[in-house]
């Protein structure tokens, strides 16, 4: 019978060898440059530890006030929306956000986004004379749109840090139970080495459901 120090390490070491599966995997899917923008100091473990809640827009965040959140949550809907899986915006990606910025990034970083959610905002009231949040679907896509191509009333330093918010929402989201095992696919049980497989674009990037066994 195995003592609980024992079934301690064992457990440890499954889920260190299931976040090195993670990181192999994410990095090929966001780039290693990108990928390494994100990950600092402790950013997997914290990442690995955070709870989704359904309520983190009723109060102040770690980072951002109830007014981000909300705005960033409905930018998070818009960069991975929801279809027969959970969106981006309904797995607490925001929240996520606000956590992981919080813990393990310099303050710089943090004024970044910030500044880039108030650029967003008064974007929205300049040319269509209200919030962000309450513009249509429409006018909110063409406005990030035009972000993302870092054209129209905007540049490109903020079109990078655009990209930059974009790859904490997929961190954030692919770092999810359902973004890790239900947006992506899994195999839980590999059939071994197959050097040629069909694969077409349309198919899901491949995953590990080993961190939420």
């Amino acid at each position: 019978m195995k003592n609980d120090n024992t079934s301690t390490i064992e457990s440890v070491t499954k889920n260190e060898n299931s976040r090195r599966h993670f990181l192999k995997g994410f990095t090929t899917m966001l780039g290693g440059v990108a990928f390494g923008s994100l990950v600092t100091g402790n950013a997997i473990s914290v990442a690995m530890a955070y709870v989704p809640s359904t309520d983190s827009m009723l109060t102040d965040g770690k980072v951002f006030n109830k007014n981000q959140l909300v705005l960033l949550k409905e930018i998070c809907s818009i960069v991975i929306p929801q279809t027969d899986t959970l969106g981006a915006a309904e797995v607490d990606t925001h929240g996520f956000i606000d956590n992981q910025l919080f813990h393990c990034h310099s303050k710089e970083e943090q004024d970044t986004v910030l500044a880039l959610l108030t650029l967003i905002d008064s974007r929205a009231e300049q040319k269509e004379a209200n919030s962000f949040i309450k513009l249509t679907s429409k006018q909110q896509f063409q406005l990030l749109t035009e972000l993302d191509l870092g054209e129209k009333r905007f540049d490109q330093i903020q079109r990078a840090d655009f990209k930059l918010l974009k790859q904490y929402i997929c961190f954030g989201y692919y770092t999810s139970e359902v973004g890790a095992t239900q947006e992506l696919r899994y195999d839980q049980v590999p059939g071994g080495f197959k050097g040629s497989i069909p694969y077409k674009k349309t198919d899901p990037t491949w995953a590990t459901r080993g961190l939420f066994n």
